[in-house]
């Protein structure tokens, strides 16, 4: 069974989401091409309230987020538009988004415990290793912390030509007469069969199919149509809650019962 949770419509494509699952919080970066304003929200999907909604930078475009560690917001900004390798880093708090630190010569590789690990350009590549809570710099070869919050669950994708995917497909056609094309995403829990896939409708059309583990239809959702080509982690599972974007701008949760 399903339960919906909720949807929520933002100022913007869609670009980008991030989970903190030590705070139920998921942030979302949406992006109004028209207007190069990117806005950023952080919604407890729990309580379905938001700590806060729509908040911009005072850079307002070239900015992406990049993630969240240990109630801190990491951004990533890009210093030249000519260049997008001269990146900075900005610090925020997960609670208030306000402004923790910054620095102007930071790539950012990967997270790791309380670090940031990147690179500075400035003369030359350096590795470095950032505090996230301060934005000290630490020796990159200071043995690092490994924090792993390994709840968040994401689909394996299988391509047409593949064994898997003619399996899954010959099952969509015989239990729900759906033909998919080109590729699809597969996740299995431990109460549902969850498949984001293509069809033909004049083009190409993505749909999320939510069964039961007998193979009973529980949702059907077109994310998107038509599409220009195939996306990559068009939903996620977090505990037992379903998420995914729908036509771009909306963020749709379910509970997975």
């Amino acid at each position: 069974m399903l339960e919906f949770n909720f949807a929520h419509r933002f100022p913007g494509m869609i670009w980008n989401t991030v989970v903190s699952p030590e705070t139920d919080l998921v942030l979302i970066e949406a992006r109004d091409v028209e207007k190069k304003q990117a806005s950023f929200s952080a919604l407890n999907y729990k309580t379905n309230q938001f700590n806060w909604l729509n908040k911009s930078l005072e850079e307002p475009w070239w900015v992406n987020l990049s993630g969240v560690k240990n109630e801190v917001v990491i951004f990533t900004v890009y210093l030249d538009t000519n260049n997008p390798d001269k990146k900075g880093v900005l610090a925020y708090s997960l609670n208030e988004l306000t402004l923790l630190w910054w620095n102007n010569d930071f790539s950012i590789s990967a997270f790791e415990g309380n670090n940031l690990v990147g690179f500075a350009a400035k003369f030359g590549l350096k590795e470095l290793v950032l505090d996230i809570q301060t934005g000290k710099a630490h020796s990159a070869n200071e043995v690092l912390e490994e924090i792993s919050t390994d709840i968040l669950v994401k689909p394996v994708q299988y391509n047409e030509g593949m064994e898997y995917f003619e399996t899954v497909k010959t099952f969509l056609a015989d239990r729900l007469n759906f033909l998919a094309i080109n590729s699809l995403e597969y996740l299995e829990t431990s109460s549902h069969i969850i498949i984001s896939c293509y069809a033909n409708e004049d083009g190409l059309a993505n749909y999320l199919l939510v069964l039961s583990l007998q193979g009973e239809l529980e949702l059907k959702e077109k994310l998107d149509a038509p599409v220009k080509g195939i996306g990559y982690d068009t939903f996620f599972v977090l505990g037992r809650s379903l998420f995914f974007v729908k036509n771009k701008v909306e963020l749709v949760s379910y509970t997975l019962l």
